[in-house]
């Protein structure tokens, strides 16, 4: 498997982002909150927010980085239409992979519930 993030794998315009909030549904696991639309893109898609608030470069790096690795471990079983954008909530800090992929993985059994239901728009927070 190509562990390569790519193109076709981000979200990559502020368009994309505005999309996925608006067009889309959330979920609040326990240190993600993750905002999903079932889209028509082939592939399922990725974007990591995280504010300035949430501390130094070194840490929201980690963040981003432990979010990644843990999108690449899941995404062959992700529908092949969602698009995905990533928050931390409190105690992000101490998160690891295994515990991002818990909640993928919940995310993914509530997107399998879902599919045939119209996408409704979230809240812009």
């Amino acid at each position: 498997m190509n562990l390569k993030f790519s193109r076709i794998q981000r979200l990559l315009t502020k368009k994309d982002y505005r999309e996925v909030y608006n067009g889309g549904q959330k979920y609040i696991g326990n240190k993600l909150l993750i905002f999903y639309r079932l889209a028509t893109s082939p592939n399922p898609r990725l974007g990591i927010t995280i504010k300035k608030k949430w501390g130094k470069a070194h840490e929201r790096n980690r963040f981003k980085r432990v979010v990644r690795e843990a999108y690449r471990a899941e995404y062959l079983k992700l529908p092949p239409n969602i698009e995905l954008n990533i928050h931390p909530r409190e105690g992000y800090g101490k998160l690891t992979p295994e515990e991002i992929l818990c909640e993928l993985k919940t995310l993914v059994t509530i997107c399998g519930e879902a599919k045939s239901k119209p996408t409704t728009g979230c809240s812009n927070n």
